[in-house]
């Protein structure tokens, strides 16, 4: 099972569910764990049997909320049913990041905007990195400029963080936030209205956690956009 980390104070949670369901479509088994202190996922993913934990499945892959350590999930699902191939985790915090074992995930990422409050959180989590950790920026931003990245690399010259050359950016346009917010009043994930420029976005997201080709990527999001 791959372990992936978004982190930083970034609302992420849109993001990651539609990263999982388009890796769900690549025919992997995905659990969505949101460890966030707002629990932002609650309310986007609907259950007929609502708990202070609990484990649910929403258009394809597994959520999980309520859950404080990776312990305390593993006990819920039991051994048997944690066959998952990805296990993807919204961290804001750096207790999160501790209980539920992040320290060796095979994917880190930082989804950030140029505000202080957003990539202040995501050093929190950065500062207790144990050693040199491979990590890729996903920046929203209006106008992709270098100077939001090279700020990022200051100010975490003394942590473990090693960006990687790439970088993702998205765009912070109210068009896409628009189609966003529409898309959220369905009970399943859809794309309707995205921007090319998201859309493209996510494809590279999802290339660097599952390493399959852009082309196989776009025939997944064209299969989801179809139903």
């Amino acid at each position: 099972m791959k372990k992936v980390a978004f982190i930083g104070g970034f609302d992420k949670t849109d993001l990651i569910l539609y990263v999982s369901r388009i890796i769900t479509v690549l025919e992997k088994k995905v659990l969505f764990v949101d460890t966030t202190i707002t629990q932002k996922a609650k309310y986007l993913v609907p259950t007929i049997t609502p708990a202070r934990k609990y484990v649910t499945c929403y258009d394809g892959f597994d959520v999980a909320i309520g859950f404080e350590s990776m312990t305390d999930l593993r006990e819920y699902l039991s051994v048997e049913n944690f066959d998952y191939d990805y296990m993807i985790a919204d961290i804001d915090s750096p207790e999160a990041y501790r209980a539920f074992q992040f320290s060796n995930a095979d994917i880190h990422l930082l989804a950030t905007t140029f505000d202080v409050y957003s990539i202040q959180k995501a050093l929190d989590v950065i500062r207790y990195f144990q050693g040199p950790t491979p990590i890729m920026k996903l920046i929203f931003t209006r106008d992709p400029e270098s100077e939001e990245s090279d700020y990022i690399d200051f100010v975490t010259l003394s942590s473990n963080a090693k960006w990687k050359s790439d970088i993702v950016y998205f765009p912070f346009e109210a068009a896409d936030f628009y189609a966003i917010f529409e898309n959220q009043r369905f009970s399943k994930v859809r794309f309707f209205n995205l921007s090319f420029d998201y859309m493209e976005a996510l494809v590279d997201t999802v290339e660097e956690i599952t390493k399959f080709s852009k082309g196989d990527i776009r025939k997944a999001i064209k299969l989801i956009e179809k139903q």
